[in-house]
């Protein structure tokens, strides 16, 4: 099993999982090296992930996951930004290749927006969703300025961004036409157990 080493997590992901692995490690009573061994992975690799320093494979997590006898959600948290996270388009690789943007957990309902603005309507803006409203932005074309009011972040085409959106929110176009693929994520219940719907943005 190897670390992935093309770039830093996505806003924290391998230190989160780390700090997942050594807490359910330590309620499990094993040592770094037992598990490391259960799991097939190093202990080298094992410490620098839950040092917080590595960026691991879906296969290194889920082999952890197994030794510790867990579902393999439990090792990723996936709780709401409370900023924005913008990560920036990588080059064109030099052979097919997936990269994961982000995971969404259980618990959410999920909708997804095509969202295409012309320079002569300018904007779209947003009043606040449903609280633990998050959103994700991937632009395909043109360039926008996105996220909460006051906090906008300029997103060019293959950049992909993460807000919360239970706050004042807009998209601007900052060089157009511009389009974008939105996944919007809102609890699936309230307090009172009746579905809640954010509504598009």
């Amino acid at each position: 099993m190897t670390l992935e080493s093309y770039g830093p997590p996505a806003a924290g992901m391998g230190a989160a999982v780390g700090r997942e692995i050594r807490r359910f490690r330590e309620a499990r009573r094993m040592s770094v090296s037992e598990l490391a061994r259960r799991a097939e992975v190093s202990k080298g690799t094992l410490s620098r992930l839950e040092a917080g320093l590595g960026n691991p494979t879906i296969e290194t997590i889920a082999s952890i996951a197994v030794a510790l006898r867990l579902p393999l959600g439990d090792l990723i948290p996936t709780s709401a930004p409370g900023t924005p996270t913008l990560q920036r388009g990588s080059p064109d690789p030099d052979y097919s290749r997936q990269e994961l943007l982000q995971r969404i957990g259980p618990g959410v309902m999920t909708e997804i927006w095509r969202v295409r603005i012309t320079p002569a309507e300018g904007f779209v803006e947003s009043p606040p969703h449903a609280a633990g409203t998050v959103e994700y932005l991937l632009v395909t074309r043109g360039v926008l300025r996105a996220g909460p009011d006051g906090a906008l972040s300029e997103v060019r085409a293959g950049d992909f961004l993460v807000f919360p959106a239970d706050v004042p929110h807009r998209y601007e176009v900052a060089r157009g036409p511009a389009e974008a693929s939105l996944v919007m994520t809102y609890p699936a219940m309230n307090a009172s157990g009746a579905t809640v719907h954010a509504g598009a943005s």
